[in-house]
Formats: structure tokens, sequence, C-alpha cells
């Protein structure tokens, strides 16, 4: 079943709405340490929340009085543009839909500079993306002109999407004009579905008594899927405070407020969503099972946390130094670019995590107050005791990977989230479903059905009906691969953050595959190799932790936009916005970024590119892949050119990864091309394969990421890292370059097939690699 919002009805809690009820105090979900906000403006025209100020019965429309916006917009705005679009996916990813939200959000009746800025700027964002979807779907480009279909509807369509999205085709936006005041805001417009699943299991004695919290923050429509763990069936009973939707293969059905109603489920029984009003803040529930029931509540969490709401609608406005007349390395490092991105904060000295023990228990440590010993290591037993006496207590947790596998490192993280889970602690958990085997769905769907308070996004794109052959290719192979773990403490200096490349997988622990056969829910890894599930490799990697509050807060809050995605588009809000008045600093600055490629217009490939153009004297990498896009590959040659000497470290041969064989002619021919031109080293030992993403240039700037350098991280593939201009940090990630150096060796030339030559021809493979 695909999204709905046309269907009627107001589905989302948005603009500057206030709830009556407030938070408890003490609660560990009802705040964030060091975050007062009482006095952070809402970029939507009024006040952040805050627990000590409370709410008032009645919602107001978003954008202050006189405006037509949030939803009311919307629709208005629907209706006088009149185009429905067929072959799209959905309502809410259809061009009319799109153009209507992108131009309420654009267009905010406000005074303040800076709320029009960001406002134009979410909205260029939406246009480029309908844009592109009814192009797409009209086969728009080079065999068929916009101007045959200027004089239809369609046409209408796409004008008032080419005009709005303008600005998001240039490289770089324009600073705004700076306002007196802070330089943090709340935005509360509504411009996304808000998704989230509720997985239902029957009480046991590892239940939590947490009340399920959905959020449907700045949403126009908010869905709730219901799934039972292992498909069992199920009958939920709700009496909710307000109307809600229930949508199923019978159709859909309205419910009013204190009526109880009932929902059935389970294997065979099709998707089942709840579309809660704006009006609903609680409904009381009972699941009924064939092996039990269970007793919970229902609420939504801008009411009944509106601290963690109020993080959740963070935007950082960056003073940022006027571009024109900066050296091209600070230019391509403070640019308001597209992507998204913090404001600069200061790097402090954050932890450079290269051990594979030392990378695991600096995740270990942030949950647990200490790492976990040798011995506890080397018995392998993931239910060994743990001791939790110096465990902080935290508010939020983020837990997001590409990969997080039911092994040793896994179950270890489970039962430490599963704790804090009992303590109250909201904890959100993204990983991607196409990597997911059977035991790792059920071990992370089973936490977020014992815990209602931690909740669990399976990552997985879904190509629009009438998308291209590549697109719907791409839903195969697209994935989540944001790599963050982001645990913030109520006590001040106990919060981290730790980014980089590795997973929550035994590879990047253990030399070899643990015995877990006495735990039959756990994966016991073959030594397979090739394109299979089951492989198990050994990675070396690296991960940076930062351990300031600010930082860390910083970092959670930014990941809260890909958390608060458009579940139609998967579209991601801009985290901050770039004013006029700022000062260059050359050293000791760090700004943290993450791609949606798909939704951004690639602008992590246009980021490196500049980079690479920027430098002058040197660009060292460290990559296990290297199978760069067309523009990468031009920017090399330019840096060449120049006279720029490249270094590359890696491994060529990726026998042992997933797809091994391929990938490792894909990284021959890219040595055939630029061997002898640039200094290309193969790190040696055949039991590890190198998975460090490093890039520094010039002696004073380095990124420590999630990215590979190939086509899926810049076509299909979220990504986050760290990008630090500091020569001291830099001097210490070529400690770590020189490292590996040394466990290399040059590559002077390497040989590829016409057949491998002929296979990578096709564009829509290297693509896909």
């Amino acid at each position: 079943m695909q999204s709905h919002p046309c269907r009627g009805g107001r589905g989302g809690h948005g603009g500057s709405e206030r709830y009556g009820r407030v938070a408890p105090k003490g609660d560990a979900r009802a705040w964030l340490p060091g975050s007062s906000l009482a006095d952070v403006p809402d970029l939507s025209g009024g006040r952040a929340s805050s627990a000590e100020e409370g709410y008032s019965e009645n919602p107001e429309p978003s954008g202050g009085a006189g405006r037509v916006s949030g939803v009311l917009g919307v629709w208005t705005r629907a209706v006088a543009l009149g185009v429905l679009v067929s072959g799209l996916c959905g309502c809410a990813a259809t061009p009319d839909y799109l153009a209507s939200v992108a131009a309420d959000v654009s267009s905010p009746a406000t005074a303040s500079a800076e709320e029009r800025a960001y406002g134009r700027r979410l909205g260029a964002l939406i246009a480029r993306d309908g844009l592109e979807r009814l192009d797409k779907a009209n086969g728009i480009g080079p065999s068929r002109p916009p101007d045959d279909i200027s004089s239809s509807e369609l046409g209408k369509a796409r004008r008032a999407l080419a005009s709005i999205a303008e600005p998001a085709y240039r490289r770089e936006m324009p600073l705004a004009a700076p306002e007196p005041g802070g330089d943090r805001k709340l935005y509360r417009d509504r411009w996304r579905t808000a998704r989230q699943t509720l997985y239902l299991a029957p009480q046991s004695a590892a239940s939590g008594d947490a009340p399920y919290a959905f959020s449907g923050l700045q949403a126009i429509r908010t869905e709730i899927e219901l799934r039972s763990i292992g498909g069992q069936p199920f009958r939920l009973t709700l009496s909710c405070d307000g109307v809600v939707t229930v949508e199923d293969r019978s159709g859909t059905r309205s419910h009013p407020a204190g009526i109880p109603f009932t929902v059935t489920g389970g294997e065979g029984a099709g998707e089942s969503l709840l579309v809660p009003t704006d009006v609903v803040n609680r409904c009381d529930a009972v699941a009924e099972f064939s092996g039990g029931r269970r007793v919970f509540a229902i609420v939504r969490e801008e009411t009944e946390n509106p601290r963690l709401a109020d993080f959740d609608s963070r935007v950082d406005v960056c003073r940022m130094p006027d571009p024109v007349g900066l050296p091209p390395l600070e230019r391509a490092f403070y640019g308001a670019r597209w992507m998204s991105q913090t404001c600069p904060f200061d790097a402090g000295r954050p932890t450079l995590l290269t051990g594979e023990v030392e990378g695991f228990n600096a995740k270990i440590e942030a949950l647990l107050g200490k790492p976990l010993s040798a011995a506890f290591l080397r018995n392998g037993d993931p239910e060994a005791p743990l001791d939790f006496s110096r465990a902080p207590r935290l508010a939020l947790v983020y837990v997001s990977y590409l990969d997080i596998k039911a092994d040793f490192s896994g179950r270890v993280f489970d039962r430490l989230l599963r704790y804090h889970a009992g303590r109250g602690t909201t904890i959100r958990v993204i990983a991607s479903d196409v990597l997911e085997r059977e035991k790792d769905r059920a071990m992370l769907q089973a936490l977020a059905a014992d815990h209602l308070n931690v909740q669990f996004k399976s990552f997985a794109w879904k190509a629009p009906d009438g998308g291209t052959l590549d697109e719907m290719m791409s839903q195969y192979y697209k994935v989540h691969h944001s790599k963050l773990l982001a645990a913030i403490a109520e006590e001040p200096g106990r919060s981290v953050a730790i980014i980089g490349g590795r997973n929550i997988h035994d590879g990047f622990l253990f030399d070899k595959p643990v015995d877990l056969t006495k735990y039959p829910k756990l994966q016991q890894y073959g030594q397979a190799r090739g394109i299979t599930l089951n492989y198990y490799s050994n990675w070396r990697d690296l991960d940076v932790a930062f351990h300031g509050d600010a930082a860390t807060q910083a970092l959670a809050a930014h990941l809260s936009t890909l958390w608060h995605e458009d579940a139609a588009t998967h579209m991601v809000r801009p985290f901050t916005l770039a004013v006029e008045g700022g000062a260059v600093r050359t050293a000791g600055f760090a700004r943290h970024f993450i791609s949606v490629p798909y939704a951004d217009g690639r602008a992590l490939e246009a980021y490196y590119v500049d980079l690479l153009d920027a430098a002058t004297q040197t660009i060292e990498i460290v990559n296990p892949y290297l199978n760069l896009t067309p523009p990468l590959d031009a920017a090399i040659d330019r840096a060449l050119a120049r006279g720029v000497k490249i270094t590359i470290l890696g491994r060529i041969d990726l026998s042992g990864d997933l797809g091994g064989s391929m990938l490792t002619q894909l990284n021959r021919l890219f040595v055939a091309k630029h061997a002898g031109r640039i200094d290309i080293y193969d790190y040696r030992d055949t039991r590890i394969l190198l998975h460090s993403k490093m890039l520094m240039i010039d002696g004073r700037f380095a990124i420590a990421s999630s990215v590979n350098l190939n086509n899926r991280s810049f076509i299909h593939d979220n990504e986050n890292g760290v990008a630090v201009l500091d020569p001291a940090f830099y001097r210490r990630m070529k400690e770590i370059f020189e490292m590996y150096r040394k466990a290399s060796v040059p590559v002077p030339h390497a040989e590829v097939g016409p057949q491998w030559r002929l296979l990578f021809s096709w564009p829509l493979l290297r693509e896909a690699l």
C-alpha cells in the first residue's frame, strides 16, 4: 500500500500547534541535557516549546495568522493546480502534490529574512525532486523536450516546479541576510509524510512498560504501520482521543474519538496503517494473540516528550565568511551547498579508533560506561554477565548502520540497548533492509516489540511507479550507509558520538567467526565468499569519536533530519541556514555532512569534485573501492594536470567481500588507467579487507566517513562523514595513512580482460557497484 495523503483529512502534527499535556519532570524521555530551548526562536513564527512553558489547548495554524500554510495551504494549492499525474507512486509523490508543498513552504508569511531563506531552500529541494520525477515519468529529456507538454495541465505543473526548483540547480546558495538573536532556531512547518512502524508481540518477561510514541513532527500526514513479530495473527483494539483512520486491504475506515475499534492483521493479512488526525494525542490499546496479550498506550511524541520534539526541529544558523576571495580549499569547506551539513564547530581532539577491539569497545563504553574486558571478548559468549554499575543515564540513543547483525557484536549491543530502554531512554535504530537476514531482522524487531520506546527503521527505497529502468533496478541495491552511534547523556560530559566505516558485525571485531552454535537465534557464519549474505570477512577500519556534549548533540540533531525524512520521497530537510557575517578560521573547525544523493541532486559528488579541484599539493586517499563517477574521475585528471601528487591506498583484490570478484576487476580497471600517474598501494594482508574511508588534502584538511569512492556512494546510498580543516588533525590522520602504507605494496600496473571492459561499459552496471 502506498501513502495516500490526498484521500482527505488532516494527517499530521505541524505548525506552531501546542498541546495541553506537559511531559512529566524527571522522565528521561522528557528532556535533553544542556538543551534549554525556551528562548530559541521558532522558524514557523512562534517560540520553542518547553516543559516549563506548557501548551495552549487550541492549536494554531503554522506560520501565524493570515497565512495559508501547513496542510490547508497544501490542499488549497493542490486543488487550484488540479493536476493528477498518473504513473507515479502515491499522491504524496506526484508532481502536483510536491509542487503544492514546495510552494507552501517556500513562501512563509513572515518578515524574517532567515525564515524566508530557509523556506526557499527546503521548497527548492522538494520542487527539484518533483520536477525530476515528472520528467522521468513522462520521458522528458533529450528525445522529448518540455515544450511537448507546455500547453497541458502537466506542463503547468512542470513550470510551477521549475520556478521553485531553480535555486537548487546552482552549485552553491547565496548567503542569507543575518538577523539579531541566537544561532539556533526551530522549524515546525508541515512538509512531509511521517511514517513509523509499531511492532507487536505478546507481553513477556522481557517487555518494558513505556508507551509507543509516534511522531507527526512537521507532517502533513502521519502513518503508523502495524507489524506483528513473526507474522503472528493479532487483534488490536484501540480507543483514541481523536479521529483515527485505518487503511488496509479491505479499504479505509475512520473511527471517532472515544469509540473502541479493532484492527486485525498478521501473516497474509496485508499491510495495515493507522492514520491519526492532528488532535490525536493518545490511544489506549490492547493487542491480543493466540499466545497472549499486551496492554499499552500509543502517545504523540510531540506531546509526551516536547523537549525531544524541539531537538528534532532544530535548525542551526551558520554565520559564514564571504566566499568571494577565499582560497579554494576554504571555499569548499565553508561553502553553502545543497548537501546537508552542520555549521563549522570546534573540532577539539576527537579520538581516532584504528584497532578493531578499540573501535568496538568505544561504542560499548558509550553505553556501558566501561569497555569489555579482554577475557569477555576472548571467551566469545554474548550472554556472559555485564556490569552496568557505571552505565550513563541516557536521554537519547541513535544506532545508525548499514548492517546490524545477530552475532556476538549485535547481541551484546542488543543487551545494552534493552538495558537503557528499560530505564526510559528513547532509542532509534536504522539499518538496511536488503542486508538483513532472518535472524538479524528477528533480533531488531523483537527489541522494538519488547520495548516500545525503541523504534526500528528498516530502510528500503522503493522506485516510483512509472520510474526508469535504473530506478526500478536500484531499489534492490540502494542502502542506508550512514554510520553513527550517538549517546546523549543526562550527566554533562558523558555524551559520545562515533562516526566512521564500521558496522555492527563480528567481521569488524574478530579474526574468525565466533562459535555461537549454542545460541540458535544468533548467526553462525560460514566462510562462504561471493554473492551471499552469509559471508564472513575481516575488516580493518577507522572510526572517529567526539566526546563533547555540544558536538554530540549537533551530530545527533543532524541525524534527526534523516530520521524524520519524508516517507514518500526520502527527502531530508536542511539542518542549517548559512548567513553572512562569519570569519574565516583555517584551523580547528569540523563539519558533519549527510548525503542523500537521490534527493539532494548528488551534492556529495559536487562537494568531492570541489575538494579535489581545490588541491594544490597533495591528495591522499584510503578507500577499498575505486569505481569513480565520471565527474570525480575528471577531477582526478585535472589535479594530475596541475601537478598535484596523488597517493591511494586500498585493497585492489577484494576477494571475500560481497561480490568481490567483480569489485576486484573494477579496482584493477582504475589501476590500469592511472598506474604511473598515481602512487597506488595494495594492502598486502590478504586475510583483511582495508575498509577505512579517508580523504586528505594539502596537509591541512581531512575527511573520515562512510563514503566509498564508487558510483553507489555518490548516486544511490545515503552517506555521512566529518570534514576537518585543521593541520593538527591532518597530522594525526597522516600517521594512520603511513601505518597503512607500511603494510602495503606498490601496484605498478594491472591487466583487465576485454570481457570485463565490455561488461563495465554498461553504465547501469557501473552505477550499481
